[in-house]
């Protein structure tokens, strides 16, 4: 059984690699700008949730609902 721990120091690769319909949602965040801008592969691979989150400058109210969306995946996949 794989353990893994969701907290916003899980890097972006991981957590794509773990549940890949968060990718989806961070598109809404600002993600689909880093993919249109052609730099996802470089800037992806070196980003964890909070570091995407200051990236594109989400204000607490976009964190907090960005956070609650990333973990209601977590828990419809691993039950947390």
């Amino acid at each position: 059984m794989v353990v893994f721990k969701l907290t916003e120091d899980t890097p972006l690769t991981e957590l794509f690699n773990h549940i890949p319909e968060t990718r989806e949602v961070l598109m809404k965040y600002g993600l689909k700008k880093i993919v249109d801008d052609g730099v996802e592969e470089i800037v992806v691979k070196r980003l964890t949730i909070k570091g995407f989150m200051n990236l594109m400058n989400l204000s607490e109210e976009q964190r907090e609902e960005l956070w609650i969306e990333i973990e209601n995946l977590y828990n419809n996949k691993f039950g947390g």
